[in-house]
């Protein structure tokens, strides 16, 4: 049976027709030729809204996001008296924002009045409407949405999923878990769910699902998928329970399995370092167009994953006027925009350096900072953290479009950062962190880019390091706020974990309880086990017994 079709006003037959071959042509790949049979289907009939929504669709998939917002934006303006009828086109423009990668467009949208209050929507909207908010890390609209949503439907496992994950950016972990629970009891080959639950908190003798995971994994016919989510989850819980040998045990099947499955060369990642390197010197791109002010509104968290960023955030945020946007890609994707412009388009093996000295990275600076400062705007803040670990990969160019941003590196001991990103299961990013030779070569990459920079930009990077950070919070915030020129209170130390809005990263949980020492020099607990990660390390004359 065909989905009905919306109308703005009756379609003529050619518009049918037409319609009904852009669709079949945008199914095939064929991107002009449905471009072309759309705009007939607009032609004959522009008060067509799903032919507008069809002809958006496709430019998306050309990369003409401006174009596709503007057939939604006059689809919209077909009902301008009917909240019913816009709201699925809202969500469709939210999501064309958030395919360009603006989600302060997003967000905008999402946050419009046709969407209040939630109550009132519709079950497919509230799904929607979750995702998209998830998106936008706004965690909090997020969670309003999938509760909503389940108590329509409570049975149904992937709200309920997705209603947990949401909980557990709000950090209500207990709750998850009861979600979790009902997952894997409505659907047992759930995967992710076995690992998300496992994360929530530390398990104990008493309470932990061992057993579980191990009868899971006794299956034959397990798919890759489950082999991976499970023996992480396994890893996990014996970790917390002191049994390292086995945690261990775990963590390489489920490494080993992951990995088998990612086409990834370690050596381009190393060649593109080094090739940033050599080219970005003291004179690369010092353009006397940028304003000494540009980027004053941003505080950059950079380095490797898993090294205590989250927390860091948290800290800064805790000052009431900073707000996070989490770890978007805003910054590198601007930058590959511009220079694949200054490129007329050719893509070379790596398009920013290709661009050279004709990148306008005033345009770049300006406009990562339009949409940044949309999104603290938004959050009700004055100034925003982008926490994206990666952008150390672009910190030169960042430094250069934004001479007032503050760059905040953020250092750990090497082995507990390696072995800490090795133990992590990530959805996709980070595809060198499975392997203990590839980890450690990327590590000691990174740190001879980070050496690089610190000698092109001497007063612009920030260094802190997570164990002091730990150890002696009051003193190490203090400072950290006097270098981004914040105002330090001592009120910080009693708020910042107790901080309402969410994260959905690795440390979600984590982050909801004051600093603790426990994670300082953890790999020791492995250290027969990571030799392989060690030697590397050391062959590079990287300390970290110190």
């Amino acid at each position: 049976m065909q989905p009905k079709i919306e109308f703005g006003s009756e379609p003529s037959s050619e518009a049918k027709r037409a319609y009904t071959k852009a669709r079949e042509l945008f199914r095939m790949g064929k991107l002009a030729a449905a471009r072309d049979a759309a705009e007939t289907v607009i032609d004959c009939s522009p008060g067509f809204s799903s032919g507008r929504r069809l002809y958006a669709d496709i430019l998306i998939g050309c990369g003409q996001f401006s174009a596709a917002r503007d057939q939604l934006q006059q689809a919209l303006g077909l009902f301008p008296d009917s909240v019913e009828r816009r709201r699925p086109i809202q969500l469709h423009l939210a999501t064309a924002f958030v395919r360009e990668g603006d989600l302060a467009g997003a967000l905008r949208v999402l946050q419009s009045a046709d969407f209040a209050p939630v109550e009132q929507l519709d079950l497919a909207l509230l799904s929607q409407l979750g995702y998209l908010l998830t998106l936008c890390e706004s965690h909090g609209s997020a969670l309003q949405a999938f509760e909503a949503a389940l108590r329509e439907r409570p049975d149904d496992p992937l709200l309920l999923f997705n209603c947990a994950a949401a909980n557990r950016a709000m950090g209500k972990l207990e709750r998850a878990e009861v979600l979790y629970d009902r997952v894997l009891a409505l659907n047992p080959d759930d995967w992710e769910a076995y690992k998300n639950r496992s994360d929530l908190r530390k398990q104990t003798p008493d309470h932990n699902h061992v057993r579980e995971l191990q009868q899971r994994l006794s299956r034959a016919d397990l798919p890759q998928v489950a082999k991976v989510q499970l023996h992480f989850a396994l890893a996990k819980e014996y970790e917390d329970l002191g049994e390292y040998s086995a945690s261990f045990d775990a963590l390489q099947l489920g490494c080993g399995a992951r990995r088998s499955g990612i086409d990834y060369q370690l050596d381009r990642d190393l060649s593109v370092m080094q090739g940033i390197a050599d080219a970005f010197d003291k004179n690369f791109l010092d353009q006397p167009s940028v304003p000494e002010s540009m980027g004053q509104e941003i505080i950059f968290i950079l380095g490797m994953p898993r090294t205590g960023s989250t927390l860091l955030d948290r800290v800064l945020c805790a000052a009431g006027d900073v707000v996070s946007a989490g770890e978007p890609d805003t910054f590198a994707r601007m930058l590959l925009r511009e220079a694949r412009r200054a490129s007329d388009g050719r893509d070379g093996q790596n398009p920013i350096l290709d661009a050279a000295e004709n990148l306008n990275i005033a345009e770049v600076g300006s406009a990562y900072v339009r949409q940044l400062k949309t999104r603290a705007q938004l959050a009700g803040g004055r100034r925003i953290i982008d926490k994206n670990p990666m952008n150390f990969l672009y910190l030169g160019w960042i430094a250069r479009a934004l001479p007032g941003a503050k760059i905040i590196h953020l250092c750990r001991n090497p082995m507990d950062t390696c072995f800490a990103i090795y133990k992590t299961l990530f959805k996709s990013a980070y595809p060198f962190s499975y392997d203990q030779v590839e980890m450690a070569e990327y590590y000691c990459g990174y740190r001879k880019l980070m050496h690089h920079w610190k000698q092109i930009f001497p007063e612009r990077v920030i260094d802190v390091h997570y164990e002091r950070l730990v150890a002696e919070l009051a003193r190490e915030g203090r400072n950290l706020y006097q270098a981004c020129d914040l105002a330090w209170s001592d009120r910080i130390l009693d708020s910042y974990y107790r901080d309402h809005t969410g994260t959905a990263t690795a440390s979600a949980a984590q982050v909801r309880q004051p600093v603790y020492l426990t994670s300082v020099n953890k790999w020791q607990h492995y250290g027969k086990e990571l030799i392989p990660m060690q030697e590397i390390l050391r062959r590079e004359g990287v300390d970290f017994d110190g």
